[in-house]
């Protein structure tokens, strides 16, 4: 065939007829789904490429995109006539497809673009995304009841088949495939924040191809089509956030997730979702933007999380593209996060008084307990929920400089999305109370992280009991610390404020070290460093590279001994707790092996029981309130 243009179709996840489908279609491309299209668009060639994505697919995505760019890279060789190229991803495929969208233009994982783009880059004049995860996928109460049920059970089915799948295979994860697209991950992150990176420098390098089809300004387009009845996906869920001049939203009446890719036939449902997919595909930006069924941007902000729609003091909405810093302010656990708000606006005040277009938005992930806290996934959900805020930031401010203030908890989870996700980078970070490991390496971060500002508690009870004993006892799930209470560093105690990281890594040799400034100690416990006396200088530091001028306080000889027995105390604690929540076990076991099993016995044995249920439920009530 002797097409100028070049459909290419990418395929969702699982496969018609696999097992836990009951008997629905998967994310495959049937061949009546391309046959429709190459039927309707006469002038293109509709290529839809083969990839592993079963049900129990156990490959990185990484390594899928990698895959799906080199059988593009291919093909665009065996076609010296292209001129054109429309990648059309459904599903799971569209997160494959926008991370190879970026690959041609030269973006690596970090998001920065520091390889030459391919010679097929130029020719992608649009995307077109159907009932697509961009964003990630996750739970919620649109879910159908089964795959909220199933879930659990299908992960560990994946991972033990996987473990038989990945033995001698290259390009296999530790991790089910659709798990690596869950809202936040890493690969989701730095997707994301490719596009973003990509389509700012395009609208900057001022090679754009104004004259090219399907293109705005000399940009890629991007269609988005979902369902009206999608049981997975909300319009926030799928489209990109921040300027969308170049974006349209198309809505498929009466269809399903898996009905989108459901064209062919005489079905009027059918017919319309053809028309629709021709015509997200064929046609230019402002012809579907008139369309009575096209969605109009202003109504998908509806669906946002309010920090993701910033206006400034005046009311108005601000353009993204004159923020010049942003400061995300985050809570810790038990935290009603309010000082956050008043940071925030210190920050702002600070900013306007300096003429520095600065917004500093305070996102919560809510009331986290002590019970989140320690049990596994907890904070690794928090940290995937804090990359997701991020990588909103950059979408909104793509020319922002991203810094950070954290307590408690939210000093872990910036710490952990750094380590996660290489496309993370904070400028400035201001640490008080943190729960990070002492021994955590800031120098493997040159280039991603200018300075730290670490305030340590000379009473902070709450890190020195918990997280220092945790870090301590190297409980595997259990990777916090005590920096709130001891500081970063080798040494537990010692009075240099400044540490300047060293021993850069090969990547990142060239890079300025990171620059840690520790006051140890401050005057108070936990939440010191948060009180209104601080504010003023939090903000300076953060907008102002300016260190404070605090005098640094002494930690009583008491207290030294009373941390210094922490892992005693918090051991003990540890297995009261644990006695109390099993003790209905543990009187049934005692009771049942004393007495026989005559009537009044077995009442006694009865409310003993009832008794050890009532004080186990209130001990993990207490826990997951405190």
């Amino acid at each position: 065939m002797n097409a100028r243009n070049l459909i290419v179709a990418v395929r969702g996840w699982t496969n018609t007829g696999e097992f836990l489908l009951f008997g629905r279609p998967g994310g495959d491309l049937p061949n009546s789904f391309v046959n429709a299209l190459q039927e309707n668009l006469t002038d293109s060639e509709v290529w839809a490429p083969e990839l592993d994505l079963s049900m129990f697919s156990m490959r990185s995505a990484e390594s899928l995109s990698r895959e799906l760019f080199g059988k593009i890279d291919e093909k665009a060789a065996q076609m010296p006539q292209l001129e054109s190229i429309i990648i059309l991803a459904y599903s799971a495929g569209s997160l494959l497809a926008r991370r190879v969208f970026c690959m041609a233009h030269g973006a690596d994982p970090s998001g920065k673009l520091s390889n030459s783009a391919t010679s097929w880059a130029h020719k992608i004049d649009r995307m077109v995304i159907l009932a697509g995860i961009t964003r990630g996928w996750e739970y919620s109460t649109a879910s159908p009841a089964h795959v909220r049920f199933l879930a659990p059970v299908l992960y560990r089915i994946t991972l033990a088949v996987g473990r038989f799948k990945r033995k001698g295979t290259d390009g296999f994860s530790n991790t089910p495939f659709i798990w690596q697209l869950k809202r936040g991950s890493p690969f989701v992150i730095s997707t994301r924040i490719q596009y973003i990176n990509v389509l700012q420098a395009l609208r900057e390098s001022g090679k754009q191809n104004n004259d090219r089809p399907f293109r705005v300004n000399g940009l890629p387009s991007t269609v988005f089509l979902l369902g009206a009845k999608d049981e997975f996906l909300s319009p926030a869920d799928c489209t990109e956030l921040g300027p969308r001049d170049e974006f349209a939203f198309v809505e498929l009446p009466r269809s399903t997730h898996a009905e989108a890719i459901q064209i062919s036939g005489s079905n009027p449902e059918a017919v319309v979702r053809s028309s629709r997919l021709v015509a997200a595909v064929s046609s230019e930006i402002e012809s579907l933007a008139i369309e009575s069924w096209a969605v109009p941007a202003s109504d998908i902000d509806d669906y946002l999380d309010p920090m993701d729609i910033v206006a400034d003091d005046s009311g108005g909405p601000e353009s993204g593209t004159t923020v010049e810093r942003v400061v995300i302010v985050i809570h810790g656990i038990r935290d009603n996060g309010f000082w956050t708000k008043r940071v925030a606006r210190e920050i702002k005040s600070l900013g306007r008084r300096n003429n520095i277009s600065v917004r500093a938005p305070t996102p919560s992930y809510g009331f986290f307990s002590m019970w989140d806290f320690v049990k596994p996934g907890g904070r690794q959900n928090a940290a995937y929920w804090f990359m997701e805020r991020y990588a909103d930031v950059k979408s909104h401010f793509p020319k922002a400089r991203v810094s950070f203030v954290g307590h408690s908890n939210g000093t872990y989870i910036a710490a952990r999305a750094l380590e996660l996700c290489p496309a993370v980078n904070l400028e400035r970070v201001v640490f008080a109370g943190s729960v990070v490991r002492c021994k955590f390496n800031w120098s493997r971060f040159r280039g991603r992280v200018k300075g730290v500002l670490n305030y340590v508690g000379n009473n902070d009870g709450v890190v020195a009991f918990l997280p220092a004993v945790f870090e301590l006892l190297r409980i595997p799930w259990l990777d916090v610390g005590g920096a709130g209470a001891f500081g970063f560093g080798n040494t537990r105690h010692h009075d240099q404020k400044l540490q300047r990281d060293t021993g850069p890594t090969k990547a990142d040799r060239d890079a300025p070290p990171v620059d840690v400034y520790e006051y140890q100690f401050i005057r108070g416990g936990h939440g010191a460093a948060v009180s209104e006396g601080y504010w003023p200088e939090i903000a300076e530091y953060i907008l102002l590279d300016k260190l404070p001028e605090r005098e640094t306080a002494e930690r009583k000889k008491s207290v030294r001994i009373l941390f210094r027995g922490a892992p005693f105390f918090t051991l003990l604690g540890s297995a009261i707790v644990v006695t109390l929540l099993t003790l209905p076990l543990i009187l049934l076991f005692l009771l049942t092996t004393r007495y026989g099993a005559t009537l009044e016995q077995s009442l006694t044995i009865a409310f003993a029981a009832a008794g050890g249920f009532f004080i186990s439920w209130l001990t993990g009530r207490f826990l997951r309130m405190w």
